[in-house]
C-alpha cells in the first residue's frame, strides 16, 4: 500500500514538503524590542523560496536541501563589505543556500539578489557566493498628490484615483524594490487633515465626504504595511505656509501664506503632532520656502515643525529642501533634530551635464545627511533618455560632491501614474523602465567597474528586444546621443523654472544674453554673449565658439540616430518599443 501512495506522490507534493521545511527555517527576530522587525526579511524569502519552486517545477534542477535566511548575530559573521545597513552576504554551498543580512532589509535584498541570478540563468546555482551593500543611504522617488499648478489639493478618490488602487501599488512598489529604491515621497501643498481626524480645528475638514478621513487613514496604513515589506518608507513632502483647502476657505487665506500669525503657527503644529501620532514611521519632507517670506524660514521649522513632531516622542527622518531656503538658516537648525537630511538640486531642475552643482559639497558638510535631486528634468521630455555611463557619472559625482541620498522625480511627475506618451496603455515605470532602473543601480553603488557595467546594460537590452546585436546598437546609441539634449540646456539656459524647455518661447534677447548656467563649465567653447560681442567687433573668436559647439553635438545625435535606426531593425521583440527609441532620436537630432 505505502510503495503504491509513494509511487502515485508527485514532484509537486514533493516541492510542497520541502517548501514547508524550508519555512520552517530561522527568520531572525528583534527580541531587544519584541516588535515584528523581520517583514521585509519574510517578504524577501517567499520571493527567494517562490523563485526556487518555480525553477524546480520547470526543469530537473535539484532544490537544495534548505535555506536559511537571516540577520547578523554573533553566530552569523558578516564579511566587512556587508556590515552596514541594507548589506547582505549569499552563500550557496553543498545544496545549502544561506541569506544573511546586517540587518531585515538586507537579507531581503540579498534574496532579491539570488532570484534575479535564477532568473536570468534559469538554474539555481551549484556554488556562489556574493557580498554587497549599498553606497548610498537614501534612494527614493516621488509620487504628486496635487494637479498641475496648483499644491492645495483634496487627496479623494475622484481627485486621484490610482491613490487607492492596490493592485496598481503591488505593481509599483515590487518595481522599486527590486530596483532598491527605499522610500517614496508623495507631494501636496498639505496632506495631513486628509488622513487623521482633527478635533481642534473642524473646519479643516468641513466639506470633506463622509468617511474620507476613515478610507484615507487605512490606505495609507495599509500601504506602509507593504512597503515595510519591501523596505520601502513613505514621506509627506509639504509646503510653507499652506493648509488644506477647507481650512483656507474657511479663513480666507490665499493658497500660500507669505507671513505666519499665532493661529497658523497652532494650526500647523497641531496637524503635524496629530499625524505624527497616528503614523510615526512616515517621514515629514518639508519645503521651507516657496510661499512664506525666506526671513521666517527657519524660525518656522524650530518653532513650529521641530517642537510638534518631538512632542509625540518619535522621530521620523526630516528630509528640508534648500529651496528658497539658503545655507545660513540650514545652519540654524542644523542638531535641533536627530534624523535630519537636507536636500538639493543636482544641478538645476533640468539634467544638464554629469557635474553637480559645487555649492551642494557646503551644504552636505553641514551635518553628512544631503540628498541630491534629479527634478523635472524638462529638457528632455518627453523623449526615452537613459544612458548608463552619463547615469553613473551623475551618481559619482554626487557622490564624491557629499551626497548619500538621491530623490528620483519620475519622467512625467504630473501625469502619474501615466507618461509622456499620449497612449496611457503603459504606466510610468514600464515605459521608462530603465531611467528608474539606471537611477537605483547607480544610487546604490555608482562606482561599479565600466566593463562590467557594459555588459550588464548589453545583456538587459537583449532581453528587452532578443537580440544580442540590436541590444548593442541600442546602447551605442543610448551612449552617443547622451549628452545633446543636456548640453543644450548649458549653452542655453534661460532659468531655474522647471517647465523651461530649451529655447522654448525664447525671444533674441533671450539668446543674446545667454550666459549659461553659472556652475556649470561650457567645456570647448565660449558663450554666446561673448561670441556675439567678438563678431560686433570684428574679431574672430580663438576658441571653439557656439556654432561649433552645436555642430559636434548635432554629429552626436545623428550618430545616436544611426544606431538607433540599426538597433530598430534587428529587434525581435518589442518592436513599437524598438521603433519608438528611434523616434525619440531622429526627434533630438532635429531639436
Amino acid at each position: 500500500m505505502f510503495d503504491e501512495i509513494r509511487n502515485q506522490c508527485s514532484s509537486k507534493l514533493i516541492i510542497f514538503f520541502i517548501f514547508l521545511f524550508i519555512l520552517g527555517c530561522n527568520t531572525s527576530e528583534n527580541k531587544s524590542t519584541g516588535q515584528n522587525t523581520n517583514l521585509a526579511l519574510e517578504w524577501g524569502k517567499h520571493r527567494l523560496l517562490s523563485s526556487l519552486l518555480e525553477i524546480s517545477e520547470d526543469s530537473e534542477s535539484i532544490l537544495p536541501e534548505n535555506v536559511l535566511v537571516r540577520v547578523k548575530t554573533i553566530d552569523a559573521d558578516l564579511p566587512q563589505i556587508a556590515l552596514k545597513p541594507e548589506g547582505y552576504h549569499i552563500l550557496v554551498r553543498n545544496g545549502k543556500i544561506t541569506v544573511t543580512g546586517f540587518d531585515a532589509a538586507g537579507a531581503m535584498y540579498g534574496c532579491l539578489k539570488l532570484v534575479k541570478y535564477i532568473e536570468e540563468r534559469g538554474i539555481v546555482p551549484e556554488s556562489y557566493e556574493f557580498t554587497d551593500a549599498p553606497v548610498m543611504k537614501l534612494r527614493g522617488t516621488c509620487i504628486l498628490l496635487m494637479k498641475l499648478g496648483t499644491y492645495n489639493y483634496p487627496i479623494t478618490p475622484e481627485a486621484f484615483p490610482f491613490f487607492y488602487d492596490k493592485k496598481l501599488w503591488l505593481k509599483n512598489i515590487d518595481f522599486l524594490a527590486e530596483n532598491r529604491f527605499n522610500y517614496i515621497a508623495f507631494w501636496n501643498g498639505h496632506p495631513f487633515d486628509y488622513f487623521v481626524k482633527l478635533d481642534k480645528y473642524p473646519e479643516a475638514q468641513e466639506g470633506m465626504k463622509p468617511g474620507l478621513i476613515e478610507k484615507n487613514h487605512e490606505m495609507l496604513t495599509w500601504l506602509c504595511e507593504e512597503g515595510t515589506k519591501r523596505n520601502i518608507r513613505f514621506l509627506f513632502q509639504f509646503y510653507n505656509i499652506h493648509t488644506s483647502v477647507y481650512f483656507q476657505k474657511a479663513h480666507n487665506l490665499p493658497e500660500g501664506i507669505s507671513e505666519p500669525t499665532p493661529l497658523l503657527e497652532d494650526y500647523t503644529s497641531y496637524t503635524i503632532e496629530s499625524f505624527v501620532k497616528e503614523f510615526p514611521q512616515v517621514g515629514l519632507y518639508i519645503t521651507a520656502g516657496e510661499a512664506i517670506n525666506q526671513e521666517y524660514t527657519d524660525q518656522w521649522i524650530n518653532t513650529v515643525i521641530f517642537p510638534a513632531i518631538t512632542r509625540t516622542g518619535n522621530t521620523p527622518p526630516v528630509f528640508v529642501r534648500g529651496w528658497f531656503f539658503d545655507l545660513d538658516q540650514a545652519r540654524k537648525i542644523v542638531g535641533n533634530y536627530p534624523d535630519l537630511y537636507f536636500e538639493r538640486k543636482f544641478n538645476v531642475e533640468m539634467i544638464a551635464d554629469t557635474l553637480s552643482n559645487p555649492e551642494n559639497k557646503v551644504w552636505a558638510d553641514l551635518n553628512g545627511n544631503l540628498i541630491v535631486n534629479i527634478h523635472m528634468a524638462a529638457n528632455l521630455e518627453p523623449f526615452r533618455w537613459n544612458p548608463p555611463s552619463y547615469i553613473q557619472k551623475c551618481m559619482q559625482n554626487a557622490h564624491i560632491n557629499g551626497s548619500n541620498g538621491l530623490h528620483l522625480y519620475p519622467r512625467k511627475s504630473w501625469r502619474w501614474p501615466y507618461g509622456s506618451d499620449l497612449d496611457v496603455s503603459k504606466l510610468q515605470w514600464e515605459r521608462d523602465a530603465l531611467w528608474f532602473e539606471a537611477w537605483g543601480r547607480y544610487a546604490w553603488n555608482p562606482y561599479l567597474n565600466r566593463s562590467s557595467e557594459h555588459k550588464y546594460w548589453l545583456n538587459r537590452l537583449t532581453v528587452e528586444f532578443e537580440n544580442k546585436n540590436a541590444a548593442k546598437h541600442f546602447l551605442s546609441s543610448f551612449e552617443l546621443g547622451s549628452d545633446v539634449l543636456p548640453a543644450l540646456q548649458r549653452l542655453l539656459w534661460l532659468g531655474h523654472d522647471n517647465h523651461t524647455v530649451l529655447s522654448a518661447g525664447a525671444k533674441l534677447w533671450h539668446l543674446e544674453n545667454a550666459e549659461g548656467i553659472p556652475f556649470l563649465p561650457l567645456k570647448n567653447s565660449i558663450r554666446i554673449p561673448e561670441y556675439l560681442r567678438a563678431l560686433k567687433n570684428r574679431k574672430t573668436p580663438i576658441r571653439d565658439n557656439p556654432i561649433e559647439f552645436l555642430q559636434k553635438k548635432r554629429i552626436e545625435a545623428q550618430n545616436s540616430l544611426r544606431e538607433a535606426r540599426l538597433a530598430a531593425s534587428l529587434a525581435s521583440r518589442n518592436q513599437p518599443e524598438a521603433f519608438s527609441y528611434q523616434n525619440d532620436a531622429l526627434a533630438t537630432s532635429l531639436v
